[in-house]
């Protein structure tokens, strides 16, 4: 009776794993810092390829939110877009030196604030990466354990 609990486990297993699609994203960044006064930051990335940079840039009220949180991204030869405020954005960019520049101005009686940034990378054409098959595996694992189950004459869990 455990062996056909653990088939149909293994069975739910997967198809959630087949019902998913794995991604073939680089975090490039994701931290978060104090601003105390007015402050800037910059982190640069080196790209092999072109792709798409998700940028998600987060105000977090605490001890009280920044009064400003600004961030651009940039190449050598000038700004790839307007400035971003706190949200989500997304930048196509190409192969060679990224630039990311982010700066807050703090308020409150303790002028400091807390900032969140998670950046991510995803090549040109690579955005869904297949999972393998996973199905004929499975089947033929079980065909196995049946097999060898038979054979030995012993019951495979006890």
């Amino acid at each position: 009776m455990k062996l056909k609990s653990l088939v149909a486990a293994t069975l739910l297993l997967t198809t959630w794993m087949m019902s998913t699609a794995a991604r073939a994203d680089s975090v490039l960044y994701d931290g978060s810092g104090f601003v105390v006064g007015t402050q800037s930051f910059v982190q640069s990335f080196d790209l092999s390829t072109p792709g798409t940079l998700t940028v998600t840039l987060t105000n977090v009220a605490w001890p009280e939110q920044l009064a400003s949180l600004n961030m651009l991204l940039g190449t050598a030869n000038g700004a790839m877009g307007p400035e971003m405020s706190a949200g989500t954005s997304s930048f196509n960019v190409k192969a060679g030196d990224v630039f990311a520049q982010w700066f807050g101005t703090a308020q409150g009686p303790l002028d400091a604030g807390v900032f969140s940034m998670k950046i991510d990378f995803t090549p040109a054409g690579q955005s869904v990466v297949p999972l393998p098959t996973s199905l004929a595996l499975l089947a033929s694992g079980l065909a196995l354990l049946a097999w060898y189950r038979r054979r030995a004459g012993a019951p495979l869990l006890a």
